[in-house]
């Protein structure tokens, strides 16, 4: 009995690491990436899915921005009501083209949007912009 119940226990250990999601890792490495670093949280951004002139549903996006040092993050947070308006013409945009009210928002979709308008605002390498949150709910 014992032995049928090591096999059980070590058969399960095996199938535990083959089921987690391959994002986990990278979701991990990049919290490791930013421990220690400073971080701005940003308001959460609500807006509309449309679709063909519908309003499929709703869509919620916490966002972070994430610098290498005090100076940059100084920079950063004098910029923000740019970053802000910025974002909010390009979550507009990307919500038409890319968000299903059915599917999960896909967060590294929206951080490679996203990075462009960053950078042009900031300059490159200033921060880094990261999904703390989205959620998406259909009407």
């Amino acid at each position: 009995m014992a032995s049928r119940l090591s096999l059980s226990a070590l058969a399960l250990a095996l199938m535990v690491p083959a089921s987690l999601p391959a994002s986990a890792s990278e979701e991990e490495e990049q919290a490791a990436e930013t421990v220690g670093k400073p971080q701005l949280d940003m308001q959460p951004f609500n807006f509309s899915v449309i679709k063909r002139g519908v309003v499929e549903g709703q869509a919620t996006l916490q966002l972070v921005l994430v610098t290498e040092n005090t100076v940059d993050f100084e920079f950063v947070r004098s910029r923000l009501p740019q970053v802000r308006s910025d974002f909010n013409t390009a979550l507009s945009v990307l919500a038409q083209q890319h968000f299903n009210v059915n599917r999960p928002i896909d967060p590294d979709i929206v951080k490679a949007y996203l990075t462009p308008y960053l950078e042009h605002r900031l300059g490159k390498g200033k921060a880094e912009v990261f999904v703390k949150q989205a959620l998406i709910h259909p009407n």
